[in-house]
């Protein structure tokens, strides 16, 4: 009888435990998901920005892509971050940061308080998805990891489509500066329940993780390979960083005479369709038992994908919809390469090695946001709408769009140089 009711006790116990882990992972995937949607709220205020600050789409570009000044350099200490702080110092400091940035962003009365504000909300973003898979490696069983790993993508997907018409309807609804308030009020009571829910759990291997560190950086910097899939992962997220972050949405209002509560649907679809891409990956991996051809499907789908919703002038608004959302399952078949770069590496440096590469992926936006501003800025023929804001036609859209085209043949090319790295015991 003792033995029955100690076993219930222990069962019992083991169930708490797992619902105190996944409580804490849920305030991280909270935390994932709102960051994400402080990085993409600039795709639907391009004009109000246009108008507020008196800039061009170049500028526009500039201030959105600030926020991976800060973020992409924090992308390799992250890890060591994490694991000497915990999860929960480093997500409610994180959140706090991104309040403070946002509050500075939406106060802001000059462009360079709206840079700094920009950073600030980079730099508190960084540490947001190492977090999760922190927790995970943490507080679940090794069997919950790629589970993990596909749950936390889809988190900042739905962040995604979150930052896209609901945040429209809020800025049209409040103005865009009080709407930044409302997304910095929302960021508080997260950090709040982050602060009282999360707990951390003590790594003994910590400070053997900090002096590898630059042993690591030093291995994987010195393979080609590892460049090269970086590069690849960093053409392949042109689509979603320079396209669905930022210029999407006035490229559809411009398009169909669309508001911007309506265009962006057009970059909600690609989110969705990039979280059933994530999802999918290595179940077609393991079908194909081959890595790069994949990833070639995914450059190739998501090239011609692009040439159908930007060259075909005969598609509605609705079947343009659809070919981006199959063209969104394609590119978010590329996310492969980040297994491609574990195989790659030695096991030890697994999570220095997701580092390097994500770094190399978010230099991404920091080129593309503000260079498809300066191309629209180029074919622009200097006319103005009665608002002083730029009339860009969509010829000057479409020219400057031409860039994610290019971007996605060249990441095609580049997986010819990248190297199998798919084996029969690795999908067992």
């Amino acid at each position: 009888m003792a033995k029955k009711i100690n076993k219930e006790n222990v069962k019992n116990q083991k169930k708490a435990l797992l619902a105190q882990a996944w409580a804490i992972l849920s305030c991280g995937w909270a935390f994932y998901l709102y960051e994400y949607i402080l990085r993409v709220s600039p795709t639907v205020i391009t004009n109000e920005l246009m108008s507020q600050f008196n800039i061009t789409a170049f500028t526009v570009g500039s201030l959105a892509s600030f926020y991976y000044w800060s973020y992409v350099p924090m992308q390799i200490p992250c890890g060591v971050i994490v694991d000497r702080l915990g999860p929960r110092k480093v997500v409610t400091f994180s959140t706090i940061l991104c309040v403070l940035g946002t509050i500075l962003f939406s106060q802001s009365d000059s462009l360079t308080i709206a840079y700094i504000g920009r950073f600030i909300v980079g730099a508190g973003s960084a540490c947001a998805y190492l977090s999760c898979l922190k927790v995970a490696s943490d507080w679940f069983k090794p069997s919950y990891f790629p589970l993990i790993v596909g749950a936390s993508m889809m988190m900042g997907t739905l962040g995604g489509i979150f930052g896209s018409k609901p945040f429209a309807i809020l800025v049209n609804d409040f103005g865009w500066r009080h709407a930044m308030l409302i997304a910095a009020a929302i960021g508080a009571i997260i950090g709040v329940i982050c602060w009282f829910v999360m707990h951390d759990k003590v790594d003994e291997k910590q400070k053997s993780k900090e002096t590898e560190l630059l042993i690591g950086i030093k291995n994987i910097s010195r393979k080609s390979q590892n460049w090269l899939i970086g590069l690849y992962g960093c053409l392949v997220y042109i689509p979603l960083a320079a396209f669905a972050d930022l210029w999407g949405v006035p490229y559809f209002m411009k398009r169909y005479g669309l508001n911007n509560e309506a265009a962006s649907t057009g970059t909600i679809v690609i989110y969705l369709g990039i979280a059933l891409g994530c999802l999918a990956t290595a179940a077609l991996s393991k079908k194909l038992r081959s890595r790069k051809r994949v990833m070639s499907f995914s450059s190739t789908i998501t090239f011609l994908g692009f040439v159908a919703a930007l060259h075909f002038p005969g598609l509605s608004y609705n079947e343009v919809l659809c070919v981006l959302f199959i063209t969104g399952i394609a590119s978010g078949l590329s996310i492969l390469y980040f297994a491609v770069a574990k195989e790659s590496n030695s096991l030890k440096y697994t999570a220095t090695t997701v580092g390097f590469i994500n770094a190399l992926v978010m230099i991404c936006p920091i080129i593309f946001q503000p260079l498809l501003g300066g191309l629209i800025d180029y074919s622009w023929g200097g006319s103005f709408h009665s608002d002083g804001t730029p009339a860009y036609s969509l010829e000057d859209y479409s020219f400057a769009l031409s860039a994610v085209l290019f971007g996605l043949l060249l990441s095609r090319i580049l997986v010819f140089f990248i190297h199998e790295t798919y084996t029969n015991t690795q999908e067992a």
